[in-house]
């Protein structure tokens, strides 16, 4: 008799054990996933696709510049400022943090409009070059001006998206952060009614043996 009972508790033991450890990993697993993915992956991202925003406006506004009164050497140095004040290794390093479908799809379609709009920036480039300021002019507010448009909403749209899984995932650590004192509570009052209850029964069971001896 005693045995089954002995297995019956060391059964709840384990119950018991399984439900508490159950419970504070979730949390701390939860905790943990998302922070990392905050600090791994999304950070990163926002900070990557901002500063190539702006190496890119930067780039753009000096591109207009070009079409200003200058000397063939002061637009072959503007120029050489453009070709090397590159976000390129900006967006090398946002590939390299890409974790989610979505955005490795949009991160695709920002690579195509790069590619496009360098592509329509070297052309504008040659222009200027061989001192065709006017066809310059038309190539930048026709074809390029729309390649940068596309471009820089492509840019935006990785930003954007990274600020509100940020949002998101913080959102998510700060319910469960609020959630974890009571998980933690009920873990202990489980484990304290079930030891209550183990000892309420020893007791019980004490007195019920001690009542079958006989008094001499």
């Amino acid at each position: 008799m005693f045995r089954r009972e002995f297995m019956v508790l060391c059964v709840l033991a384990l119950g018991v054990f399984g439900l508490v450890v159950g419970g504070s990993f979730w949390v701390g697993h939860v905790i943990r996933n998302d922070a990392s993915m905050i600090a791994a992956d999304t950070l990163p991202g926002l900070v990557d696709a901002g500063a190539a925003m702006a190496v890119t406006q930067e780039n753009w506004l000096r591109a207009h510049l070009l079409l200003n009164e200058r000397s063939a050497a002061e637009r072959a140095a503007l120029m050489q400022q453009i070709r090397a004040n590159s976000n390129e290794a900006l967006w090398q390093e946002y590939g390299q943090a890409i974790y989610a479908a979505e955005d490795a799809k949009a991160y695709a379609e920002l690579m195509k409009a790069q590619k496009d709009y360098l592509k329509l920036r070297e052309e504008f480039f040659a222009l200027v070059e061989a001192g065709r300021i006017p066809e310059a002019n038309v190539s930048i507010t026709r074809g390029l001006s729309s390649a940068y448009q596309h471009y820089l909403a492509c840019s935006q749209k990785l930003f954007e998206y990274n600020a509100r899984t940020g949002r998101q995932r913080a959102a998510k650590v700060i319910g469960v952060s609020r959630i974890a004192p009571f998980v933690i509570g009920l873990s202990g009052l489980v484990v304290f009614a079930f030891g209550t209850l183990v000892g309420l029964r020893g007791a019980l069971s004490g007195l019920h043996l001690a009542s079958r001896i006989p008094k001499g």
